[in-house]
């Protein structure tokens, strides 16, 4: 990788880390937002004035949430849910949204390849990635043109692996190219930057690119922009690819009525923690709550009776999440692990636990 090339590396992800924090704190007060907003709704019947007023605030807070979410996507800090999936099933899946996107002026080809092998990605996020190029496809054709999506097999040998800065091997590749105005060559090294933008400010935030970015580096993936002025432009996204079919995240079965395991929560943000707490205690569970790692592995060292559910934060300081994990589960060999998605409703969280305790 060249100097220049590493420089620019560097400034978007400083940006991007930057854009991260400051997305995870917002998820904190919103979470504490939404989920005392939906506490108040339980209380209010629906001929109530105030109704209104409650669904203006959880509106408000879910864009913003949303808003959040491509943050911490920028900065490769959002929750990811990975599968052994084939991409043809995700963009097939996809392809009347993405027609409709593409617009009456625009050609929309699909191309798959129908021995395509598997990637362990989270197919959400790479319906989000194509929504985002294919937008931007859009927009680089204001008089029209063609718009292909392609998936293949690649292999990248050691010469090509090198000049990607990535490990040689086999890849499963999603590429989107358009006819467009293209890319020139000044501002190539700045599009996966976060808030850079050639739109006008009213039109992009600039985070359409710095979200695919994100999303494809904390997915293992890298992305290569080939683009000729006047030609159109190719984003090209390549995945490791695995010959192994079986699901990685299982979903257990909802069951209605455990409301009375034991759950150790560990969460240091104290409204967050305040919040987790009222809501499952409502409902009947019993609540560990620990502020921080010393407080979590003196309840799972020292509770007398069993402990079924850990719940604690995978969004940030992920390495620090899983040591506590480990821990635990030295202690703890059949505890269940929860992670805390922010933000979220307190009907959310009661689902998510259900579901992680009825789980086999």
């Amino acid at each position: 990788m060249m100097r220049s090339d590493r420089f620019e590396t560097q400034k978007i992800d400083a940006i991007a880390q930057l854009a991260g924090a400051v997305a995870h704190d917002f998820d904190v007060l919103l979470t504490a937002i939404l989920g005392h907003a939906e506490q108040l709704s339980h209380n209010i019947g629906p001929g109530d004035p105030r109704a209104f007023d409650l669904a203006g605030i959880r509106d408000a807070a879910q864009t913003a949430a949303a808003l959040t979410g491509r943050l911490l996507a920028v900065s490769r800090r959002q929750t990811r849910k990975p599968k052994c999936v084939n991409l043809n099933d995700v963009v097939d899946r996809a392809r009347g949204v993405l027609h409709r996107l593409a617009g009456d002026g625009v050609a929309f080809d699909l191309r798959l390849d129908a021995e395509l092998k598997y990637a362990c990605v989270d197919a959400e996020q790479i319906e989000q990635i194509l929504l985002n190029l294919v937008v931007n496809a859009r927009d680089a054709m204001p008089s029209g043109g063609a718009l292909t999506v392609e998936t293949r097999n690649v292999t990248l040998d050691e010469a090509t692996a090198v000049r990607r800065d990535v490990a040689a091997g086999s890849y499963v590749e999603l590429t989107v190219a358009d006819t467009g105005i293209g890319i020139h060559p000044s501002i190539r090294p700045h599009v996966f930057e976060p808030f850079f933008t050639t739109k006008e400010p009213r039109r992009a935030a600039g985070l359409g690119l710095a979200t695919v970015h994100g999303i494809v580096t904390q997915s293992g993936g890298h992305i290569v922009v080939d683009s000729d002025v006047g030609r159109g432009s190719r984003f090209g996204i390549c995945f490791p690819a695995t010959t192994d079919a079986v699901t990685l995240v299982v979903d257990g079965a909802l069951k209605q009525s455990v409301g009375s395991a034991t759950v150790l929560l560990f969460e240091n943000d104290q409204p967050v923690r305040t919040l987790v707490r009222d809501v499952l205690r409502r409902r009947g569970y019993h609540l560990l709550v620990a502020s921080d790692a010393a407080e979590t592995m003196k309840f799972a060292a020292e509770h007398r009776a069993p402990i079924d559910l850990l719940i604690t934060e995978r969004a940030t300081e992920a390495e620090r999440d899983a040591q506590i994990v480990d821990a635990v589960r030295q202690c703890r060999p059949d505890v269940r692990v929860l992670y805390l998605d922010k933000p979220f409703t307190p009907d959310a969280l009661a689902r998510k636990v259900r579901a992680a305790l009825a789980a086999a």
